[in-house]
């Protein structure tokens, strides 16, 4: 429970860091929590899925990595499905 907990507040965290670098300015809490939950997930299924870099580890620095990159992912191809321009 409590890594569950850990991991929905990396997600935060990355999802905020990921939107500010995409769109320059926070998508605001709820969305930036749900993009990084979401851009965790395709990070971690990216990661796993390339055998040189499901070799990394799963440390607390390298989920939150790989979360903001999902999230700048995720955040990046929504931006560019519904024409969102910032």
């Amino acid at each position: 429970m409590i890594h569950f907990i850990v991991w929905i507040v990396i997600s935060g965290i990355a999802g905020f860091i990921a939107s500010n670098i995409i769109n320059k300015s926070g998508s605001g809490l709820f969305m930036d929590i749900i993009l990084g939950i979401v851009g965790g997930i395709v990070g971690g299924f990216i990661v796993n899925h390339i055998p040189p870099l499901a070799n990394l580890g799963g440390g607390l620095i390298i989920e939150a990595i790989v979360a903001t990159l999902g999230a700048i992912l995720v955040i990046f191809l929504w931006n560019l499905l519904f024409h969102r321009n910032r």
